[in-house]
């Protein structure tokens, strides 16, 4: 073999970037930052369901691989933290936005365990809310 004829190197394909933050650190910043925000409306058991329900989205959005995209912009790039806590404090546009857009967004093929109970927690804080209107109408046409 010539040495002055060009080799072919094989190409070595990089490593995804690892994520550097540490789920069990975020998740109590998610509940330190949502549970400063007194959520009334619903009682206490309507704070700690949506506290909860932006705990469960939040692990979804992080296993999901749903993270904020660079040089991107809109409510849809967001990361999972934003979520967690749009989903805690903005349930309403949130919760339908987040279930629709979700297999638009995700980037690996996560469990879809904490999936479903962002489904079912997020029902039951649909239920508790109809429940709660409907009581509060029925309490003024006494």
């Amino acid at each position: 073999m010539d040495e002055s004829s060009p080799v072919a190197s094989p190409t070595i394909a990089a490593p995804p970037p690892q994520n550097s933050h540490v789920l069990w650190r975020q998740l109590l910043g998610l509940v330190c930052w949502a549970g400063l925000v007194p959520l009334a409306a619903g009682g206490p058991i309507g704070s700690v369901l949506c506290l909860t329900l932006g705990g469960v989205t939040f692990a979804d959005a992080w296993k999901s691989g749903i993270y904020k995209r660079p040089g991107a912009k809109g409510f849809l790039n967001i990361s999972p933290m934003g979520w967690g806590i749009s989903m805690a404090l903005l349930f309403i546009v949130a919760y339908p936005t987040y279930l629709l857009n979700r297999n638009k967004l995700r980037t690996i093929e996560g469990t879809r365990v904490f999936y479903w109970a962002t489904v079912v927690l997020g029902a039951i804080v649909i239920v508790l809310l109809v429940l709660s209107i409907v009581g509060r109408a029925a309490l003024r046409a006494k």
